[in-house]
């Protein structure tokens, strides 16, 4: 940009102007001609209420003599702006920063410091910044007002709480999603607290495929699949959303080693056997291999080449140099790591 379209930019208002009041400069330059000088050396909590007077002035009746914002006490300037005042805006207006916020900011600001829950957490809070206000703002009452990690979360973290909150609410009847804001409240930081919801948004284990055998039972909850998880000492709590969306069933094979075993829903075959593993995700030997084997054949769950993977043989086949991997090499991918 040359120096000359600058010049023509900051004609009415001062680069500095726009520094510090970037969506009122040109209004402000209007107010106080260049160089503003009222208005950029007056106290940063005046500035804040002259800006807060531009972002709300649809909401009055009557003008407001700007010059009185700046002379007047702090708190007869605020309700020339606002009466009544919300309690606490006097002395927030001195802890807003040196830039002015957006209107929508302002507006946020305002309606939080009416709300007692809130107006408490920013009365503590020893700067209050934009974002800190959008995240209060967008949080779901419930957690606003119980405090706690909801209120220390980014305000992208803040709009995904109320996102889920506002489908649990749809699902969930109104008691019990108290019970689980509840919870919420109790989390000690943002991880648990996410991790909290993310539990109560994802729904219970649809029914298995089969109801499994004496050798090889479902794991049919959240909890039993994280239970195994954790006995196997593997990454099989990572499965519980795919088992939720029916994308895959979980069973465990109980006699001595013991294997976790996941079927997954084939277009052709209905359900097959995906893979299974010992303990820290090592092999399975051969004697419990065909063991496995038999069981699911005898539960008419399919044990072979997926078939994608036949799709994509017949794919390749017309080629001379077409070699096809024997079936109990297949198979035998799906009990090992190598």
């Amino acid at each position: 940009m040359t120096t000359l379209v600058l010049a023509k930019a900051t004609e009415l208002a001062s680069p500095l102007l726009r520094l510090i009041a970037p969506a009122y400069a040109d209004v402000l330059a209007a107010l106080w001609p260049a160089p503003h000088t009222p208005f950029v050396t007056a106290p940063t909590a005046r500035r804040h209420l002259i800006c807060l007077m531009l972002a709300t002035e649809s909401d009055r009746r009557a003008s407001v003599d700007v010059g009185l914002l700046l002379e007047a006490p702090l708190r007869k300037a605020v309700r020339l702006v606002l009466d009544p005042a919300p309690e606490g805006l006097v002395r927030a207006l001195e802890r807003l920063g040196e830039i002015a916020w957006a209107a929508e900011d302002y507006r946020v600001l305002v309606a939080l410091l009416a709300d007692p829950k809130p107006a408490k957490t920013l009365r503590h809070a020893e700067r209050i910044d934009p974002l800190q206000v959008r995240t209060l703002g967008t949080l779901p009452r419930p957690l606003r007002d119980a405090g706690g990690a909801a209120v220390r979360v980014s305000a992208a973290q803040a709009k995904l709480l109320a996102e889920a909150h506002a489908l649990l609410a749809r699902r969930l009847p109104e008691a019990v999603l108290a019970e689980r804001v509840a919870v919420w409240t109790r989390a000690p930081n943002a991880k648990t607290l996410f991790n909290l919801v993310a539990d109560d948004f994802r729904r219970e284990l649809p029914k298995l495929p089969h109801p499994g055998t004496e050798r090889l039972r479902p794991l049919e909850t959240v909890a039993a699949i994280r239970d195994a998880a954790r006995r196997y000492r593997n990454c099989l709590a990572n499965y519980v959303d795919a088992a939720v969306d029916r994308r895959c069933a979980i069973y465990e094979w109980l006699p001595a080693p013991g294997a976790v075993i996941e079927l997954t829903p084939d277009s052709y075959f209905g359900w097959r056997l995906d893979q299974a593993r010992l303990e820290n995700n090592k092999a399975v030997d051969d004697v419990t291999r065909a063991a496995i084997i038999e069981e699911l054949r005898g539960m008419n769950i399919h044990v072979g080449r997926s078939a994608w993977q036949i799709r994509h043989a017949l794919e390749r086949a017309g080629s001379p140099n077409f070699e096809l991997e024997s079936e109990d090499a297949a198979i035998a991918d799906y009990f090992t790591d190598d």
